[in-house]
């Protein structure tokens, strides 16, 4: 899934945050499984960083920026109908800025 609108991009002091934003969720449907990339590991913008498993589609996460993931919403292991709600819930990982 490499449609631009289809994520936001929070920018903090340290961190960037990466989630869906609410036409990506609309895109998707009821989300039932995410992958998510490991603490630690580097990724470049474009590139698969998870996989999403939703009511209409499978997707792959493709990074919308680069960096080293430094914190992941493990919430979404137990619970990935996250993904479906605020914007606020709705994240997947942090890179480092």
């Amino acid at each position: 899934m490499s449609d631009e609108n289809y994520y936001w991009i929070k920018k903090g002091e340290h961190t960037t945050r990466i989630g869906l934003t609410k036409e990506g969720q609309d895109a998707l449907g009821n989300v039932k499984y995410v992958e998510l990339p490991d603490i630690d590991s580097d990724i470049k913008k474009g590139e698969s960083s998870g996989e999403i498993e939703a009511q209409k589609a499978v997707v792959e996460l493709e990074s919308p920026v680069s960096g080293k993931i430094v914190k992941v919403n493990d919430k979404l292991n137990d619970n990935p109908e996250l993904l479906n709600g605020t914007e606020k819930d709705a994240w997947f990982f942090e890179v480092n800025n």
